[in-house]
């Protein structure tokens, strides 16, 4: 009696490390029938060579003496290395440019600078808040002492001191803001 080789299919490719089985035949013109039958004889073979795997595991694993883990579950398999090598779905990220204070620091040899603790102890509430955010520090300053706007010397006399603050806090944004377009720039010159 003469052995069964097994029968090698030209059109597909199986990576058991990825649990993928490619099947490039043509499925143009196919019934829904035929579809579903060769996408079930596809993951017969997968789930075969699974079991193949497993079958090899167990023997190995109970020899020699050796101490059987319970633990694992029965239908556990290692799987082994993956042949097939998958393109990343996006690309690898650049690596940032230094800002002009990075490189200032950097020429001068000063230490980088210590990332803050998010939270800072409010002597108001006698307990830790965040430093910003909706319950920070800033805001239960402001909540205690509402009234305590001050008018600065040297503001012209027609502008409360509400309007102030606010043109202050905008032209301090748009100075952020212009400094974050000069490191853009600077991203952008050759080195």
């Amino acid at each position: 009696m003469a052995t069964e080789e097994p029968v090698v299919k030209l059109n597909e490719n199986m990576d058991v490390g990825h649990l993928l089985y490619e099947d490039t035949r043509s499925y143009c013109g196919i019934e829904l029938k035929e579809f579903s039958r060769r996408t079930a004889d596809n993951l017969c073979s997968l789930y075969r060579s699974l079991f193949d795997i497993k079958k090899k595991q167990d023997a190995k694993h109970g020899e020699d003496g050796e101490i059987l883990e319970y633990s694992r579950d029965a239908l556990a398999v290692n799987l082994s290395n993956p042949s097939t090598i998958l393109p990343r779905e996006k690309s690898a990220p650049k690596e940032k440019s230094r800002t002009k204070w990075e490189n200032f620091r950097l020429e001068r040899g000063m230490p980088a600078r210590k990332k803050r603790s998010r939270l800072v102890f409010d002597e108001i509430t006698k307990d830790w808040v965040p430093r910003w955010g909706s319950g920070s520090i800033k805001k239960i300053e402001e909540k205690h002492e509402w009234l305590a706007v001050e008018k600065p010397k040297h503001v012209a006399s027609g502008l409360n001191a509400f309007e102030y603050a606010k043109l202050e806090k905008k032209g301090m944004l748009e100075k952020q803001n212009l400094a974050h377009l000069k490191n853009k720039i600077n991203d952008l010159k050759p080195s």
